[in-house]
Formats: structure tokens, sequence, C-alpha cells
């Protein structure tokens, strides 16, 4: 058997054994699954709420629950990963075993710690009719369980944003940016960091960090995940039946339909640069700072690549501007306050919209009062 061939066989070796493991997966999906779709003007509405959502979550809750399971030593201090859903994950083990892990243990803790993680689900994976239902829910039980872990400044700063979200009278990017819990990390060395021998995550590598993941964020629900879904439906035949956006449950059916092309020249290529594509998502929502900072571009790369694979042009022009835009911002000093006019609310229950126009683009800020 010559080279070639050798080669080419072993190729699709591989991709069997990949297909194997992909169907195997574990499929999840919204737990409740609603009568109805949304709207997309109501898709829409609520993606900049989710997007807030996760703002709440980097810049509050998962760095405060991060220097709790330091000071229990339940995690590596060397550590620069802020993976909120491991971190509760951990915590709720830790608290179904020992009441007193807390400060003040209360027989609520568990309903509290579980509704977080929930909470935490529906943003990581695009669950909008959750959030539509649920989003003061989860921003109450993350409340608690920051109180629980002793911090409670920032409860106070969500348990406000969670009013004002309310009351319609502030968007929540109205509120000061910098004012979040710091990681203790930000000044202690770890080796590795960005591959070099020694170094910091200073407060400037931890704010430009954070900036661009939530900008990455921004552009994988606005973008990625909506081309990803259109892609999805046109494939499979079917009809828009819920309001769920999971970038990961896309890309896994996507990369499925790929394997199963094993005589398809394009093939391994393509595999390759799905798996790429889910490496970002994986690293965004898992909160690894070191690979964020060294290979964000890299990222919306593979995204807009995929994009062009899928046949979704206009997304895959976004996602280029989106890195060119952040490309030019991200070293600029932030003042401190994300400065917005306060919004007023609009019902878009009855509206349509044209899923390809540019109100699918849209900035950060929510078009009406959440329900």
């Amino acid at each position: 058997m010559g080279r070639q061939n050798r080669r080419s066989h072993k190729s699709r070796d591989s991709l069997a054994w990949k297909l194997k493991k992909v169907k195997a997966r574990k499929v999840y999906h919204q737990p409740t699954i609603p009568t109805n779709p949304m709207t997309l003007n109501d898709e829409d509405a609520t993606l900049d709420l989710m997007c807030v959502l996760f703002c709440i979550m980097t810049l509050y809750l998962g760095p405060a629950l991060w220097n709790f399971l330091k000071r229990k030593l339940l995690v590596n201090p060397k550590s620069i990963i802020v993976d909120t859903y491991a971190f509760l994950e951990l915590i709720i083990d830790h608290r179904s075993r020992n009441a007193s892990i807390f400060t003040n243990s209360n027989p609520n803790d568990m309903n509290h710690l579980q509704k977080a993680r929930e909470g935490r689900l529906s943003v990581a994976h695009g669950y909008l009719d959750e959030i539509s239902r649920n989003w003061s829910g989860y921003l109450l039980s993350w409340v608690e369980v920051l109180k629980m872990v002793d911090a409670h400044g920032a409860a106070a700063a969500v348990q406000q944003i969670h009013n004002e979200i309310k009351s319609g009278s502030k968007t929540p990017l109205d509120v000061i940016l910098v004012s979040f819990t710091k990681p203790h990390f930000m000044n202690e060395g770890h080796e590795g960091f960005l591959q070099r021998k020694e170094t910091d995550l200073t407060q400037e590598q931890y704010l430009k960090a954070i900036r661009i993941k939530m900008a990455l964020y921004k552009t994988m629900i606005l973008n990625l995940a909506p081309a990803l879904r259109s892609e999805n439906l046109r494939r499979t035949g079917r009809n828009r039946t819920d309001s769920e956006l999971d970038c990961q449950n896309l890309l896994f059916d996507l990369l499925e339909f790929w394997l199963q092309k094993q005589q398809h020249p394009d093939t391994m290529a393509n595999v390759d640069l799905i798996e790429k594509a889910k490496h970002g998502r994986n690293v965004l929502c898992h909160e690894s700072l070191d690979p964020i900072l060294a290979n964000w571009e890299n990222f919306l790369l593979y995204w807009s690549q995929l994009c062009v694979l899928i046949s979704d042009p206009t997304a895959a022009r976004a996602i280029k501007e989106d890195r060119i835009k952040l490309k030019r911002r991200i070293n600029i000093p932030l003042t401190g306050l994300i400065s917005r006019p306060t919004l007023k609310f609009k019902s878009l229950a009855n509206n349509h919209c044209n899923p390809n126009s540019q109100s699918r683009k849209l900035k950060i800020m929510l078009t009406r009062k959440p329900t």
C-alpha cells in the first residue's frame, strides 16, 4: 500500500473514531419545552439580556466564587481559570456534605445554588426561553450565592442591577464596569502564563481579558449562534419550534454531519475548522483567561470562516468587523463608566423581524422590559 493510500486510510479511521464519539454524546436541551417559539424581535431583546447576565457572571459571580474557594483551600491558588460552572458544582458538592462551609448557612442554600447553576447553564447554552421566564430568579439566586460566600459588596451591586432592570429605569450597562470583585490571582505569579516562565496576571491583563471575553460572547450569541441555527434548520428541513441558541449543540451537530461525509475532499479541513470553532466556544464559556488573551483573534477568525462554510456571508462579515473593531479598541484604557442613555422599553410582541436584517446584529442594549 502506497504512502498516500495509507495516509488516506488512517484519516478515514480517525474520522470514524471521532464520529463514534460524537454520536455517543449526551445531548441536553432547555428543561421546559415552549408551546411556541419567541418572535425574532423578542429573541433580540432576550439576547441583549443574556449578554448582560454573562457580564454579571464575569464581573461579579465567577471572581467571588474563586476568592471563596481559595480561602477554603479548594482551588489551586496559581490557577487563572475562573470557571463559574465548575465552581458552583464544587460548592454544591461541599455544601451537601458540610453545612458549615459558609459563614452563615441557611436551609435554602441548596435551592439557591441549584438555581444559580441553572442560570449559568441557560446563559452558556443560549436557553432564551428559560432566560425570558427566569432571568429575575437567576439574578436573585446569584445575589444569595454571593452573600453565602461573603461577597456582600458584589451581592448589593447585583441586587441593584436586578432592581434597575425590573423597574425599567436603567440598563445594566449604566453601571460602573470596573467596580467588581477581583480575583486574588491578579497580582500573583503564574508559571506558564502566555507560555512565559515567570509572569503575573496584572490588573491590566485581567481587565483586558474580561473585556475580550465579553466582546467574544456578544459576537457568539448575536452572530455565530443564529447563523448556526439557520444552517441547521435549512439542512434538516425542520421548523423553528423554540428559542434555543446553543452553540455547543449546533457545532456538535454540524461536526457529526461532516464526519459522515468521509469521501468528501474537504471533510478533513472542515472537521478541523469546526473543532477549532468549538474549542473557542469552550474556552469562552469556561473562562480560561490565558488562552483568551493569547488566541482571541484566532477564535474570531475561525468563527468567521465557519460562517463562510455554512453559507452565511452576512454573519461572517459581521464577525470579521467585530474582530477589526476589537483589535482597535482593546488597548484603550477603561474610564470606569460605560455611559448609555436610559432606554425606553417597547413591546415587540406583535412585530416581525427579518432574521438577516441588521437588527440581528444589535449592540448590547435592551429593547423592551423583560417579563
